[in-house]
């Protein structure tokens, strides 16, 4: 079976990275990360400064895939109907939009038949406190494998100690730059040129729909004060993401 490592570029992927490095789990035959077009500035310096040459170092190529290369929907459904953010929405509402399957399961799903790959099992980075993010089924060919589950068990603290071992600098949480999801913390720790594009992505959802809103207040991003009671909010919950 023809082993895929789809890398999110995260804690869970360092630790994945490391436990190949060390042998603990075998090479992949093909290791990817989809580059969404919006991740966080953080993911790709961290993916050029650590996880590309560490892997490297014992042939394993860590191939970045641009989602713009086999993504069919964007912002919206083909259909250009539904949103695929799961924003707010004025006045107490949330849209239950699902990006991520769009912007990377299909992608590299694409890219590996592209490749010629008729059958093959998907590594994804899901630690033992993750298990409600654990998946199975269709499509048979493409099989999701869970190797920090049921090959080398680690908790997301497990992870990040390991990361700690090698030497390697901590790994930032991977999400792309205008999550609705993020805490508040998150969001006032943001680089500002990441900020800076999740306000204009905004604006431009509100060109058409001024009731949408990136963050939980329901305001514009650079209206929203992220003081110190807002930081306690909690992230990301829906466990759908596949980043």
């Amino acid at each position: 079976m023809i082993q895929v490592w789809s890398c999110g570029g995260g804690v869970q992927s360092a630790a994945i990275a490391a436990l190949i490095i060390q042998g603990r789990l075998p090479k992949p035959d093909y290791s990817i990360i989809v580059d969404t077009e919006r991740e966080l500035s953080t993911t790709w310096e961290y993916y050029d400064a650590v996880l590309r040459p560490e892997l490297e170092r014992v042939g394993v190529q860590l191939e970045r895939v641009s989602k713009s290369r086999y993504a069919t929907a964007d912002l919206y459904s083909t259909d250009d109907e539904n949103l695929l953010v799961p924003v707010f929405f004025a006045p107490d509402g949330k849209h239950p939009g699902f990006c991520s399957n769009e912007w990377k399961r299909r992608v590299i799903m694409r890219h590996c038949r592209a490749l010629g790959i008729e059958r093959c099992e998907n590594w994804v980075g899901i630690s033992t406190d993750e298990m409600r993010r654990v998946r199975t089924g269709p499509p048979k060919w493409f099989q999701v494998r869970y190797p920090l589950i049921f090959d080398v068990p680690m908790s997301r603290g497990a992870c990040v100690e390991l990361v700690k071992r090698m030497g390697w600098t901590s790994a930032p949480r991977s999400s792309c730059f205008m999550c609705p999801h993020h805490t508040d913390h998150e969001w006032r720790i943001m680089p500002l040129s990441d900020f800076a594009k999740a306000v204009e992505l905004e604006r431009e959802l509100h060109r058409t729909r001024p009731d949408l809103f990136l963050h939980c207040e329901r305001k514009p991003l650079d209206q929203v004060n992220f003081d110190d009671r807002q930081a306690a909010r909690e992230g990301c919950q829906t466990g759908f993401c596949f980043t």
